[in-house]
């Protein structure tokens, strides 16, 4: 192949590599929309295990993770975001506002060290995150609702099974 042949692939190959890596960037951020009961954005393949969500908190930090939780019986998806406060602590909720539940807009993004409801605007600082129940936060995934053993942090799927209404209409808009 010619040097000039060379020089003009190489902007196809590279427009194909950046479709890739925005393809599986979306795939890992998103998840599947199947049925079948997965926790996405773990690094380990069996983030699910006996139906509950097991996340390695080495894999947590200041940005958040989040783990779905897709139900087989209807594709309800339940999202965790997990994500350490500026003390080093975990801090773990539902990526649902609390009284904006049933919004398909009821879910956090975050934007620096806070994370703003897209359904009602409010912010909550990740130091906040996990620690209140009610108002317009997110929902609190305390000590009560997982277990933690050798660097892992298990929560079962009755927990999440509980909150499955919350998140019928989620991201549905």
């Amino acid at each position: 192949m010619s040097e000039k042949n060379v020089n003009l692939m190489l902007p196809v190959i590279a427009g194909v590599v950046v479709v890739a890596a925005v393809a599986a960037v979306a795939v890992t951020r998103f998840g599947s929309s199947g049925k079948e009961q997965t926790a996405s954005n773990a690094s380990s393949s069996d983030a699910l295990t006996n139906g509950a969500v097991v996340i390695d908190t080495g894999e947590i930090g200041g940005t958040a993770s989040y783990y779905d939780y897709d139900y087989d019986a209807d594709g309800t998806t339940v999202e965790v975001l997990a994500v350490t406060a500026s003390d080093g602590s975990v801090r773990l909720a539902l990526n649902t506002c609390q009284v904006c539940q049933g919004s398909p807009y009821a879910y956090f993004v975050q934007e620096g060290d806070s994370f703003i409801c897209q359904n009602c605007g409010n912010a909550f600082s990740r130091d906040d995150i996990g620690l209140e129940a009610g108002g317009c936060n997110p929902v609190p995934v305390t000590e009560d609702n997982y277990e933690e053993s050798d660097g892992l942090i298990t929560i079962s799927s009755d927990f999440l099974d509980e909150y499955k209404d919350s998140f019928a209409n989620w991201k549905n808009a």
